[in-house]
C-alpha cells in the first residue's frame, strides 16, 4: 500500500541500521540472489499499525504443519503461452487444492481480550495470523479426560508441549520466518526480546449500517437481469423513506456523521428547533445529501441483509488435527454436490447464502453456501456474528474465492433470496477459475537500485487491480449481449490478473500485468461495441475532481446489464405541505467585537481547507475504479481539519466567538438586508461551502453556534 501511494517513512540515519536489524530479525541478506521481495513483504509485519497488544509466551504456541485437501471438478485454467500472454483453457476433472488452515490460528478464550469480537489479527516478527476465539482447554479436557494434566502434543519441529499450556494453535503458513531458514528457538528468542507482545492489528466489527451492508458495482453486474427489481427493492424503499420522513433522514445523519461533514450540526439545529427542518438551508442540504446517496446507490451501493464476514477454514477439523485425529473425521461439515457448507451465527441454521470476495469480478467467483449449525461449534467456539467458518475439506472454496486464505480475508455474505438463487446458478454453471500463471524466476541483488525497481513494479501492479476490475465489467456486459465466448475468457483472465496484482507484494509473476491488461483491452472491441451507460456515471464522478469529461458518444444504449438497470430506476418525489422558512427566521445577529481582518483570515483558512475536502467528498469510495488514484488520505485530511481549528483559535482570541460566528454566517448565507445588498461586492467563497463553515464553527464552540440560530426557537 505504501508503494502504491508513493508514501515514504524517513528515519534518522544513526537509527536506520538498528531499525532495519529489528524488523529483519537480525537476518542478513546475501548480496546476490537475495529474497528481497519476500523480505520486503514479511519484515514489515512488525511495523504494522496496531490497536493493542497481547502477551503470549511463544513456547505456548503450538505450530503444526498445514495439510492440503483436494477436490476434483471442472475449471477454467489461466495459463500463459510461449509469448507470456494469458490464455483461458477449460479443463475437466481438474484437481483443486485447499491449504486447510492457511494463515489462521485458534486462540484460547482465557487470553482473548474482552473488547475483541470473534477474532484478532495478530502480528509479530515475520508472523501473521488471524486467531479465532476458541475454548481450546475445554476441548483438551473433554478429549483427554483423566489424562489431561499429563497430555503431551508434539509440534512440527518435534518439540513436546503440555496440552494444558497451549494458548494458541497455528500452522507453518503463519510463520513467515520459516522462509528464511532460521530456527524455532531463534524466533522464540526474538519474541522474548520484545517481551512477548504480539500486536493486534484489528478485530471484527459489525456493519455501521446495522443489519444491512452495501454491495459493489462488480457484484451487481455479476447478477442476472431478471432478479434486479427484487435486488434493489430494499434500497429503493429506504431512499423514498429518506425523502418522505425527516426522522428517518435525521437518523441517517446521526449514523453517518464524520469529522468533515455537517451532519452533526444539522441534527443539533433540528433538536434545538424542530422548525429548522422547514428552513431553506436544511431542505437544500437534505436534497443534496439524498442526491449523493442516490448517486452512490446507482454506483452499485445497494443495501441488502448482509455483512462482510471474516473467513476461518474448518476450525473444528483443526482442533481434531491438533490431537492427532484425521481431519476426515470432522462431522461438523459434509460435502454437498451443489454448494459449500459453512457455519455463521449471522444467519439462521439451514439458510442458503451467496458470498462475494473482493476483488470480485465475475460469476465464476460467486460462492453458494449452505449454513449448517452443529453442537461442536456452539460448544468449543465463540465466533460471534462477524465470522464465517467454511468447509475446506474437499471443496473448491479457496480458488472459488480468488485464492483466499484465512489470515483475515473476508467476503460479502447475504441471504437475499434472489441473489442466493443467482449464486446457485453461477456455482453450477460457471466453472471455478484457477491461477496457473508461472511465478517469476528472476533473481535479485540486494541493493537500493533493485529495491527501487521492485517498488515501481509494485506500484504499477497495484493500479492494475482497478484497471482489471473495470475492464472485467465491460467484458461481463458484453457477455450479456454478444455470443462470442472470448468475453467469458477475458473476464476469467482479468479476474486472475487482479489476484496477481494483489499478491504482487509477496510474490511476483512471470508476466507483465499492466501490459496484459492493455493487450486484452485492445482485443475487446470497445471502440466498436461501445461502453455501457453505467460507465458514464463512473466517469461523471471523476470529472468532478479534475478528470477529463466523459465522451457520451461512446455509450451504446443498446447494451443490457444489471448495472444499467440501476441507471434507469426512477424514484417517487416527496414534497412537504409546509412552507419553506428563510434563514432570517432563525438567525440571531450579534455585534462584531473584533477586527474584520481577523474574520477574513478565518474565512481564508476555511476556503483553503475546503478545496481538499471537496476532492475527498466527491471521489467514489470503496470501489476499484482507478484504484487508489483519487483516494485522498482520510487521516491526513482529519489532521488538517484539527490544525484548521487550532489556527482559527489562535487568530481569534475572544472567548465567546459570537460576533465572529454571526459575521461569518451572515456573509455566507446572505441573511441581513445590508449583506444581501452588497452580495455582488463581497468577495468570499464560504457561501459556496456553507456546510464546512457551520461544521467548523460548531466544532470551535457548539453552544454559541446554536445561539446564532436561536431566533424564534420554541422552548
Amino acid at each position: 500500500g505504501k508503494a502504491k501511494d508513493g508514501s515514504c517513512m524517513f528515519i534518522c540515519d544513526r537509527l536506520y541500521k538498528k531499525a532495519l536489524n529489528f524488523i529483519r530479525m537480525g537476518i542478513k541478506l546475501p548480496k546476490n540472489n537475495a529474497p528481497i521481495v519476500e523480505m520486503g513483504a514479511y519484515s514489515s509485519l512488525i511495523a504494522s499499525s496496531i490497536i493493542d497488544t497481547i502477551h503470549i509466551d511463544p513456547k505456548n504456541i503450538l505450530i503444526l504443519k498445514d495439510i492440503d485437501s483436494y477436490f476434483t471438478t471442472n475449471v477454467i485454467s489461466i495459463e500463459t503461452d510461449k509469448d507470456k500472454h494469458c490464455i483461458a483453457i477449460p479443463k475437466e476433472n481438474y484437481q483443486l487444492k485447499n491449504t486447510m488452515f492457511d494463515g489462521q490460528g485458534l486462540i484460547d478464550e482465557s487470553i482473548f481480550p474482552k473488547w475483541g469480537n470473534g477474532y484478532l489479527l495478530l502480528r509479530h516478527h515475520m508472523c501473521k495470523m488471524a486467531c479465532f476465539k476458541t475454548k481450546i482447554q475445554k476441548f483438551f479436557k473433554d478429549y483427554y479426560k483423566d489424562n489431561y494434566d499429563n497430555a503431551i502434543i508434539t509440534d512440527m519441529f518435534g518439540i513436546e508441549h503440555y496440552a494444558k499450556d497451549i494458548k494458541l494453535i497455528t500452522t507453518d503458513n503463519a510463520m513467515k520466518w520459516l522462509k528464511f531458514d532460521i530456527s524455532y528457538d531463534y524466533w522464540c528468542k526474538k519474541v522474548y526480546e520484545n517481551k512477548c507482545a504480539f500486536g493486534v492489528v484489528k478485530t471484527a466489527h459489525k456493519s455501521k449500517l446495522g443489519e444491512v451492508q452495501k454491495m459493489s458495482y462488480q457484484m451487481i453486474n455479476s447478477l442476472d437481469m431478471d432478479v434486479m427489481p427484487n435486488v434493489v427493492n430494499k434500497s429503493k424503499e429506504y431512499i423514498e423513506l429518506l425523502k418522505k420522513d425527516n426522522d428517518v433522514f435525521l437518523d441517517y445523519l446521526r449514523e453517518n456523521k464524520n469529522f468533515s461533514n455537517d451532519f452533526e450540526v444539522l441534527v443539533a439545529l433540528c433538536n434545538q428547533n424542530k422548525e429548522f427542518t422547514r428552513s431553506d438551508y436544511f431542505r437544500y442540504r437534505k436534497s443534496n445529501i439524498i442526491e449523493s446517496y442516490v448517486n452512490n446507490f446507482k454506483f452499485g451501493k445497494v443495501l441488502q441483509n448482509a455483512d462482510n464476514l471474516v473467513f476461518v477454514g474448518s476450525p473444528y477439523a483443526m482442533l481434531l488435527y491438533t490431537v492427532g485425529q484425521d481431519v476426515e473425521t470432522d462431522t461438523t461439515f459434509k460435502q454437498e454436490k451443489d454448494c459449500i457448507q459453512c457455519f455463521t451465527q449471522r444467519f439462521k441454521d439451514g439458510e442458503y447464502l451467496a458470498c462475494f470476495r473482493s476483488p470480485h469480478n465475475s460469476k465464476n467467483n460467486i460462492s453458494y453456501l449452505h449454513n449448517t449449525y452443529s453442537d461442536e461449534y456452539i460448544k468449543y467456539f465463540d465466533l460471534g456474528e462477524q465470522i464465517i467458518a467454511l468447509n475446506v475439506l474437499h471443496t473448491p472454496v479457496q480458488d472459488r474465492m480468488n485464492g483466499c486464505d484465512f489470515d483475515s480475508d473476508s467476503g460479502y455474505v447475504t441471504n437475499q433470496e434472489d441473489i442466493v438463487e443467482c449464486a446457485k446458478r453461477a456455482y453450477l454453471n460457471y466453472p471455478t477459475i484457477v491461477n496457473n500463471i508461472s511465478k517469476d524466476k528472476n533473481h535479485y541483488n540486494n541493493d537500493l537500485l533493485t529495491f527501487a525497481k521492485i517498488d515501481n513494479g509494485l506500484s504499477h501492479a497495484q493500479s492494475a487491480i482497478g484497471l482489471s476490475s473495470n475492464l472485467a465489467q465491460f467484458a461481463q456486459t458484453y457477455m450479456y449481449n454478444f455470443d462470442d465466448n472470448k468475453y467469458k475468457d477475458y473476464v476469467c483472465i482479468l479476474s486472475v490478473l487482479a489476484q496477481c496484482a494483489i499478491d504482487n507484494a509477496k510474490r511476483t509473476f512471470d508476466i507483465n500485468i499492466v501490459d496484459e491488461i492493455e493487450r486484452i483491452k485492445q482485443y475487446m472491441d470497445i471502440e466498436k461495441n461501445g461502453v455501457p451507460i453505467f460507465w458514464k456515471h463512473v466517469k461523471d464522478y471523476k470529472s468532478k475532481i479534475g478528470d477529463k469529461k466523459f465522451d457520451s458518444a461512446k455509450i451504446n444504449r443498446d447494451l443490457k446489464c444489471p448495472m444499467n438497470y440501476l441507471m434507469d430506476l426512477k424514484f417517487n418525489n416527496s414534497r412537504s405541505n409546509e412552507s419553506t422558512l428563510p434563514m432570517s427566521y432563525f438567525f440571531e445577529k450579534f455585534d462584531l467585537q473584533e477586527d474584520r481582518r481577523k474574520c477574513r483570515k478565518v474565512e481564508e483558512l476555511i476556503e483553503k481547507y475546503s478545496i481538499d475536502l471537496f476532492i475527498y467528498n466527491t471521489a467514489p469510495k470503496n470501489s476499484y475504479v482507478d484504484y487508489g488514484v483519487y483516494d485522498v488520505n482520510r487521516e491526513r485530511l482529519q489532521i488538517d481539519f484539527e490544525e484548521l481549528l487550532d489556527d482559527i483559535r489562535m487568530i481569534y482570541i475572544s472567548k465567546n466567538y459570537l460576533g465572529l460566528m454571526s459575521w461569518l454566517i451572515d456573509r455566507a448565507f446572505c441573511i441581513t438586508p445590508s449583506v444581501k445588498q452588497n452580495k455582488c461586492k463581497v468577495k468570499n467563497n464560504t457561501n459556496k461551502n456553507k456546510s464546512l463553515l457551520i461544521k467548523v464553527l460548531y466544532d470551535i464552540n457548539s453552544k454559541n453556534l446554536l445561539k446564532c440560530f436561536s431566533k424564534n426557537c420554541k422552548k
